[in-house]
């Protein structure tokens, strides 16, 4: 960013240079000892000059670096006409003398008045005359058109013939001391008409003394224009143009450095964008340089680049961005395809074989399409879509790497492709931005609670599932810190309000992936055990210290081993014991607060239970043992569900189903009335849920 006060630089424009120190691909020197030797030639009978290249080669640049050679002493009189100004040849062969005419009155009427007067008498000649101009054709102005132009001087010029006009343009002319210089620029910009037109009226005022044409044009443009009846256009240009200079593409190193200045003109705005200079190399010389010819495409690419890069330059790869971006602006219909493929450029697949028989058609037909391109198509899916390799050779991504591209904001990732094409951030990639947060925070754990509590609930589920994106990047500070936090907040995670029939998650399965990553980057057993040891002592609930102590254990179908068998038995003793000799401090945090008793009751073989005991507790209880069951038909969308309860759990806990009953009804006269303790008597008066 610019400091205070700093004068900002400006923004590329896509403009010629009007001075030399503007001159980064050094023609000056060319330029100016060209005007030059155009001063020394014969002006006597007019001179046509062209300045010639293809379009974005710096013609109008070339011209203007002449100007300061014109502008030396005796500086030359250099007069404008911009044909593209006016619509239609009528209007061009009015305003070409008019026009001429008035800029001279303007230099000086003193010197050019009479000249600036005859020449307006001369547009008025000229302008019904023009339809007798031959064209193409190899001679002179015909006596028919001569004679054309005599006869229609009655009708336009109160009887001044154009023989007289003309006899009187060329004294004035002749009379000057220095020749004017006469600047005809963008004639590629016509159309095939016009183009003739200008021309013809070069052609028929090419002799005029100390008029020094100079033309700037695409060679291969104009040919084809002026090209009739078998008459090639280049032989016609080639009796009209008596001097010509072929601007020179510029260097590719010069181009490229030109590229580079650009580019970090508009990247340095940009507080947080980093450039990976890895991959930075191979995307520049496989994508971005080829399809750069000339310094108009370097400007067209930073100005067009610039409001992207702005806008998600702190959001998405820098790499990719300027990648995708070279290929919007120069190849934009290949862009509206990519932006059709979504699916097919970043869906990983973990199993070799079995491709997806419409995406490898989709890219088939992409590849047919876009032929010409197709080494282009290859370095995107090489540099920037890696999973798409799969279907032009035998190559394949699993989904482990979608979290390394989401991670590094990638492309390859599907949430940041969908913000670069769409401009708005899909609901997943908002979620992750806030994992991005968490993640910063981890070995923090008071500014870990803050940020998170002041999320919204609903989206701490999905915002704690990113975080397992950045499993490489978890370090041994984190664990302690990370692990307690998170799992003092499991019972503050709503479930998701609307669940699909495949959606099976819950707040304590994403909490606890999060932990065992965490966890196993630890590769020294004794060292996870003291820090599961720390994490305990942290956690305010005896829900989410049974759900810690599960996991790292050998519990069938939860325990994942990353202690020691003794230790993990240890734990759990010492779980049962701590539960017997104090209640929980907060029951309404409970939220696995059956199987925290079921863990007593397999310790001790008895009821842990009373219908006496704590209401908060035994209402605890009952909702943590009550579920939902999903069901849909094969002939609907609609997802049915269906309450239950742990029915012959609850009834070890407290050791009879009327103890049952009874807890219940002591609840519900202590707390008041609820669905869970409907549910109850539901059960107890022998109800019980259909089978799907």
């Amino acid at each position: 960013m610019s400091e205070p006060n700093q004068p900002q630089e400006k923004p590329p424009v896509d403009a010629p240079i009007t001075s030399s120190k503007d001159d980064d691909l050094g023609r000056a020197p060319v330029a100016h000892d060209f005007a030059e030797s155009i001063r020394e030639l014969d002006t006597s009978d007019g001179l046509v000059v062209g300045i010639l290249g293809p379009w974005g080669h710096g013609k109008s640049s070339f011209i203007n670096l002449m100007r300061e050679q014109f502008a030396t002493e005796p500086a030359l009189t250099v007069i404008d006409f911009n044909p593209w100004m006016f619509s239609g040849s009528n209007q061009l062969v009015n305003f070409f003398f008019t026009e001429i005419g008035a800029e001279l009155n303007v230099k000086s009427k003193s010197r050019f008045g009479k000249t600036a007067d005859w020449l307006a008498k001369y547009a008025g000649i000229l302008k019904p005359a023009s339809q007798f101009i031959p064209f193409p054709g190899a001679g002179i102005l015909g006596d028919a058109a001569a004679a054309a132009l005599t006869g229609l001087a009655d009708t336009t010029e109160a009887d001044v013939s154009a023989k007289k006009v003309r006899e009187e343009i060329t004294k004035e002319l002749s009379a000057l001391d220095e020749p004017i210089v006469v600047v005809v620029d963008d004639i590629d910009r016509l159309t095939t008409a016009e183009i003739r037109e200008i021309f013809k009226l070069v052609r028929l005022t090419a002799s005029f003394p100390n008029i020094i044409y100079v033309l700037a044009f695409d060679r291969e443009r104009v040919e084809q224009a002026l090209t009739e009846d078998g008459v090639p256009g280049r032989a016609y240009l080639e009796k009209i143009v008596q001097l010509s200079f072929d601007v020179p593409q510029a260097p590719s190193t010069l181009l490229r450095s030109q590229v580079f200045k650009e580019l970090d003109r508009i990247i340095s705005p940009v507080v947080n964008a980093t450039l990976d200079e890895g991959r930075w190399s191979d995307i520049y010389w496989e994508i971005i340089d080829p399809l750069l010819s000339n310094m108009r495409d370097v400007t067209r690419y930073a100005i067009s680049s610039r409001a992207t890069i702005k806008s998600l330059g702190e959001e998405v790869d820098l790499v990719d961005l300027l990648a995708m971006e070279a290929v919007r602006i120069f190849r934009p219909e290949l862009a509206q395809a990519l932006s059709r493929l979504r699916s097919e450029l970043t869906s990983t697949r973990d199993v070799m074989g079995n491709k997806d028989g419409r995406k490898q058609k989709a890219i088939d037909e992409l590849r047919e399409k876009f032929s010409i391109d197709d080494q282009l198509i290859r370095a995107l899916f090489n540099r920037v879509f890696p999973v798409a390799l799969q279907y032009v050779e035998n190559n394949h991504y699993g989904s482990d790497w979608a979290s390394t591209w989401r991670t590094a904001h990638r492309m390859a990732h599907v949430d940041f492709l969908n913000l670069y094409f769409d401009r708005v951030a899909p609901d997943e990639l908002v979620a992750f931005r806030s994992s991005e947060r968490a993640f910063t925070l981890l070995t923090d754990a008071g500014a870990l609670k803050a940020y998170l509590n002041g999320l919204d609930p609903e989206t701490l589920e999905t915002i704690l599932e990113g975080l397992t994106s950045y499993e490489s990047k978890f370090t041994t500070e984190m664990i302690v810190p990370a692990s307690t936090t998170l799992l003092n907040l499991i019972d503050s995670i709503p479930e998701k309000k609307h669940k699909g029939f495949f959606d099976i998650g819950r707040p304590d399965m994403t909490v606890g992936r999060v932990v065992y990553r965490l966890l196993r980057r630890i590769d020294d057993e004794g060292e996870r055990e003291f820090l599961v040891t720390q994490i305990l002592a942290g956690v305010e609930t005896y829900s989410s210290q049974l759900d810690l102590i599960h996991s790292v254990g050998y519990k069938e179908g939860a325990g994942l081993k990353l202690v020691s068998e003794p230790f993990a038995l240890q734990l759990e003793a010492e779980f049962s014991d701590r539960l017997v000799k104090q209640a929980p401090s907060d029951p309404p945090r409970e939220w696995d607060a059956w199987r925290i008793y079921n863990v007593v009751l397999e310790a001790t073989g008895k009821p842990p239970l009373k219908p006496s005991s704590d209401p908060s507790i035994i209402r605890a209880v009952l909702r943590s043992a009550k579920s939902t069951s999903r069901s849909q038909s094969m002939d609907s969308r609609q997802v049915k569900t269906q309450d239950h309860l742990g029915w012959d759990l609850l009834i070890a806990l407290f050791g009879t189903e009327s103890a049952v009953k009874k807890a219940a009804d002591n609840v519900r006269k202590k707390l008041g009335d609820d669905e869970v303790l409907q549910l109850v008597d539901k059960y107890a008066s022998g109800w019980r849920p259909e089978r799907f």
